[in-house]
Order: structure tokens, then sequence, then C-alpha cells
């Protein structure tokens, strides 16, 4: 019981370095700064990258430390 606030920052930290590069692909992509456009496109395309991300790793959570 201790350890599950550490395991979870862990997984948490763990769930950031494919985003990190998932944005840099992105960023490759997309090029936001060429038009206005673009930026919004980015800006749309990371909003729903975060959301799809956060429901993935609260689902990760849940599963390992559900309660009993």
């Amino acid at each position: 019981m201790k350890g599950h606030p550490l395991l979870i920052f862990l997984i948490i930290l763990l769930a950031l370095v494919p985003l990190y590069y998932i944005n840099r692909a992105l960023l490759r992509a997309i090029r936001p700064r060429e038009t206005a456009g673009r930026f919004f496109l980015f800006i749309f395309a990371n909003f729903l990258l975060i959301v799809m991300y956060t429901m993935t790793v609260v689902a990760i959570v849940v599963r390992l430390f559900h309660a009993r």
C-alpha cells in the first residue's frame, strides 16, 4: 500500500517518453509555424493526443490498482 503512489508516478513518467516522440513527429509532419491553419491543426491534434493518452494512462492505473 505504501508503494502505490510511487509506482503510479513511475507509470506516468514512463508514459511521457513515447508522448515526447509522438509530439516531435507531429511537429515534423504538420509544421505549425508555416500557417495559422497548420498551427490550429497542431493544437487540435495535441488536444486529441492528450485526451487519448490521459484516458489510456488512467485505465492502466485503474486496472493495476483496482479497489479490493
